[in-house]
């Protein structure tokens, strides 16, 4: 029960081909063994794994999503500096007509008077008549009217608003691609845990099978030995409720399997029975931790999306500040039809505007006082992130140390809790040791076989999480390239 170092014989294209994704060679099926495939089973590789779960992982297609909402709002602000083209149309009723003068109430006053005049020759009707039908009034504008027309306003100058709200949307578009380089990371951790998860559930299921196997052939020796007369039937009985509970031991195992099984294939956005056929393994030489943090600062997503962040803080800052500048705009408008528009009206104009706010009730001033101290703020968080992240990566790369030791140490345990098994089983088919002791031998073993299992399950666990934190995902093969790379398992 040594630790399997298969690859320094078999050559480093047998392991890197099993781990890897490639068909390993008949000379490296050694390495670990696996259930009889059904037709239902789909043999995996954890490379294929991670590059199923980047095509079709619904979390990073929301994220390409995301990003390409992003790239359209960037447009979006690019059309701030594009001239503002508009049509309208519009009817008016008004209560009455708008005339520059009405002389209409003077004019029949005065044929009135004129006509009580004592003349000395009567005005003919005809002359009277007419002058009553005269309109002595003036109409700038009739009651109805109806124009369409068209407008254009250019902003000339918004006082660094445009220029803010273009690159707040550019900073935007860059924290889309490291959410989604985040996802991706996060991503990457997820299904080397439960690509692992799984691995180490058929493992344990078959140490499950094995107790079971050995609790069967002791209760079927105990059973000769209590017939010859060797052995109490206490001892016996004892036997068989190890087996019982062995067999619900391998039951659980077996349903945990189908678990975890599900879990992987959530993870992939598929649904299969999955053999992981990359092993669980170790290696004893790490880089050295200061390299880790320097990539954690170089590359991690999360204090990116921090910088981003208190960039995208500092746009605002310019956005407020903009409030206390002045406005400029060039602005033109044209009729391109009319009904009953008073001829005195222009049919276009152009022109342009300032605007200055000189008081808003201090709104501005407390507004441009937020967006500092939203800057400030940032600058504060990202402080803590990177101490944060810092020691996250020591406890990682801590963690890492302490279970390549754990499962050297198990390996010593795994080939004495062997040993003190073969010696019970000997003392026990000679009568010399109770059947408890060969119970809990077997059980001893088992223990240390799923305890070393689950060591080397946390190391490759955590190293995938170390490299995801430092975005070193694509370096995981150059890790079971190195010369001290040593594979895992029971056989």
């Amino acid at each position: 029960m040594q630790i399997n170092r298969k690859i320094a014989t078999l050559g480093l294209g047998a392991g890197i081909a099993l781990l890897l994704g490639g068909t390993p060679p008949s000379s490296a099926q050694g390495l670990s063994s696996s259930p009889p495939l059904s037709d239902s089973t789909r043999v995996l590789t954890l490379q294929e794994a991670i590059e199923l779960s980047y095509r079709q992982n619904p979390a990073l297609e929301a994220q390409r999503i995301a990003r390409e909402a992003s790239v359209d709002r960037r447009k979006s602000a690019w059309g701030l500096r594009m001239p503002q083209l508009g049509v309208s149309a519009a009817y008016t009723y008004m209560s009455e007509d708008i005339k520059a003068f009405d002389l209409n109430a003077e004019k029949d006053a005065a044929l009135q008077y004129i006509g009580q005049l004592p003349l000395p020759f009567p005005i003919p009707p005809e002359i009277i008549q007419a002058a009553k039908g005269l309109d002595l009034s003036l109409t700038l504008q009739k009651q109805q009217f109806a124009v369409v027309g068209a407008s254009v306003v250019l902003p000339l100058y918004m006082g660094g608003k445009i220029n803010a709200a273009v690159n707040a949307a550019k900073i935007d578009i860059e924290k889309s691609d490291q959410n989604a380089l985040k996802a991706q990371t996060d991503l990457f951790a997820e299904v080397v845990e439960r690509y692992y998860g799984l691995s180490l559930a058929h493992h344990v299921l078959r140490v499950r099978k094995e107790v079971t196997a050995g609790m069967r052939k002791h209760l079927d020796d105990a059973e000769k030995l209590e017939a010859n007369g060797m052995i109490a039937s206490t001892e016996k009985l004892y036997a068989e409720m190890f087996l019982a509970k062995a067999e619900g031991e391998q039951t659980a195992a077996a349903l945990q399997i189908g678990t975890v099984n599900r879990a992987l294939g959530a993870s992939l956005n598929q649904t299969a029975d999955y053999l992981p056929i990359t092993a669980l393994f170790i290696i004893d030489e790490l880089r050295p931790l200061s390299y880790y943090r320097q990539k954690v600062k170089q590359n991690s997503p999360i204090l990116k999306q921090v910088e981003l962040t208190r960039r995208l803080a500092q746009e605002g800052v310019r956005a407020a500040r903009a409030s206390f500048l002045p406005e400029v705009a060039a602005m033109g408008a044209v009729n391109a039809w009319d009904w009953q528009l008073t001829d005195m009206a222009p049919r276009w104009v152009v022109g342009a505007g300032v605007k200055l706010r000189i008081f808003d009730g201090l709104s501005s001033e407390y507004k441009h006082a937020a967006a500092k101290k939203d800057v400030r703020q940032v600058e504060v968080m990202q402080v803590k992130a990177e101490n944060d992240l810092m020691t996250l990566t020591e406890k990682l790369y801590n963690q890492l140390k302490s279970s390549t030791a754990e499962v050297h140490a198990l390996g010593a345990s795994v080939a004495f809790a062997e040993s003190y098994l073969n010696a019970k089983l000997k003392a026990f088919s000679e009568g010399m040791a109770p059947s408890s002791d060969v119970v809990d031998a077997r059980l001893n073993l088992a223990k240390a076989k799923v305890e070393r299992l689950a060591a080397a399950y946390t190391f490759d666990v955590t190293l995938a999480q170390l490299l995801a934190l430092a975005g070193e995902t694509e370096t995981l093969g150059s890790y079971m390239r190195q010369q001290d790379f040593q594979i895992i398992s029971n056989e």
